[in-house]
């Protein structure tokens, strides 16, 4: 998994104005010309404890490690946990994160896009 790390990079995913978002997650994509994909990991800042916004970072970088191979290639993805996060264990936001990526037509078998 290729992390993004400088703010000009996670800039320009956002401003791509392409996202989608549901109770947990917001997902912000944009294509990249590398044929990879690369992810980034934010939480809100209304998330006022560091240590609960770093406990969802951990998780979700995890669930992105167990389902990145089932991605098409070639995206910058950016995962924001919302507040509504701090509620949700793993398997809510495993949730969230795939209902989302089926949502944009990200999963290898998706004929669309």
């Amino acid at each position: 998994m290729i992390i993004i790390k400088k703010n000009i990079e996670y800039k320009a995913v956002y401003n791509c104005n392409n996202s989608i978002s549901d109770y947990n997650l917001v997902l912000f994509i944009k294509k990249n010309s590398y044929g990879f994909n690369r992810f980034g990991f934010t939480a809100a800042k209304k998330i006022k404890k560091a240590v609960q916004r770093n406990i969802i970072r951990r998780r979700l970088k995890e669930i992105v490690r167990l389902n990145e191979y089932n991605l098409k290639e070639g995206y910058d993805i950016v995962l924001m946990a919302r507040v509504n996060a701090t509620d949700s264990d793993y398997k809510d936001l495993e949730k969230s994160f795939n209902k989302l990526i089926k949502r944009k037509n990200l999963l290898k078998g998706d004929k669309n896009k």
